[in-house]
């Protein structure tokens, strides 16, 4: 890089200094008069344009970006650029317009893009964080359970946020360190399973309930020996005092009336189906195909990924069911 304010530059080294790859760039600043070379009228002389440094540096400055660009928001938000304009139009991302190397763009200041990632779930995952502490291999309700002489004392999981509590069968809260110096361990292991490929989930509701030995418990402690959190997703519906829980389609070993019964008064949606190798728990998605444009198709995509959706058919799914509740 080239510091000496006095001395006279090439062509090239504006190049470097203005991190422009294109001599034709370069040209236009000079036709627009954003640049000066010292030898404009005489180039022919040295055979090249020379420039002033000082008129390079003050390029230079002129030149640098007011904000963030809409492709790298778009890069940040893990969505298109089309998407990023689409929220910059709805008024949900603030932007202002400013000319930058000769083109009128939109920029975004950094301040304002923090603030849009913390009221929105834009281009995000659904997150497994509020009911799985990966690190801790631990899930909201697990079962702990103490052995001693007289009886098996019972606890459950009531937060896995920092720090992860537990509620034990006397009703008292404790953190997992404290349960854990009270000779309480996990009654089973949290096993990583492969993703279920199979379409839909099943629905339940789960009443929240202090009660470690809760019935609807054990339940989740199926799903999750089952299924892991990979094949599960929990949303609070705090309204209501309830969870609804959806799992993807899974063949449950078990076969007891009560289990069979117990499934069935909390289904929201899906099917229970008696196998003789157990229960089976199924979705009652029906395939229904539809024909659409590949610029159409290009855009359900986009906002399936925004939306967290794994592919269009959920974001349909989605769109359907938020359509006739309205």
């Amino acid at each position: 890089m080239i510091d000496n304010p006095s001395k006279i530059i090439t062509i090239e080294d504006v190049m470097e200094m203005l991190a422009i790859s294109s001599k034709k760039t370069i040209y236009t600043y000079i036709q627009q008069g954003k640049l000066h070379p010292i030898n404009k009228d005489d180039w022919h002389i040295e055979g090249r344009y020379e420039f002033d440094l000082v008129d390079v540096v003050r390029l230079k400055e002129e030149l640098k970006k007011p904000g963030l660009t809409t492709k790298e928001v778009a890069q940040q938000l893990d969505v298109s650029v089309t998407t990023v304009n689409k929220y910059i139009k709805q008024e949900l991302l603030p932007a202002f317009q400013e000319e930058y190397r000769g083109i009128n763009c939109y920029f975004v200041h950094e301040e304002e893009l923090e603030a849009f990632k913390r009221t929105h779930e834009i281009g995000r995952k659904p997150s497994k964080r509020h009911f799985y502490h990966a690190e801790q291999n631990i899930a909201l309700f697990q079962l702990f359970v103490k052995k001693d002489e007289e009886k098996e004392q019972f606890a459950r999981i009531i937060s896995v946020e920092d720090p992860i509590m537990a509620v034990t069968e006397q009703h008292e809260e404790l953190t997992l360190e404290e349960l854990i110096d009270r000779g309480f361990e996990a009654a089973y292991t949290i096993e990583s399973k492969k993703m279920i490929t199979k379409e839909g989930y099943a629905t339940f509701t789960f009443k929240q309930t202090a009660y470690a030995k809760s019935h609807l418990y054990k339940l989740m402690d199926l799903f999750y020996q089952y299924l892991s959190p990979t094949n599960m997703r929990i949303t609070p519906q705090e309204e209501k005092e309830q969870f609804l829980i959806e799992i993807k389609p899974i063949l449950l070993t078990e076969s007891s009336h009560e289990l069979m019964e117990l499934l069935e008064s909390v289904l929201v949606s899906g099917k229970i189906n008696k196998r003789s190798r157990g229960i089976y728990i199924d979705s009652d998605l029906e395939v229904v195909r539809v024909k659409v444009t590949s610029d159409l198709k290009e855009e359900l995509q986009q906002k399936a990924k925004e939306l967290g959706k794994r592919n269009i058919e959920e974001l349909l799914l989605y769109a359907v069911q938020n359509y006739k509740m309205n």
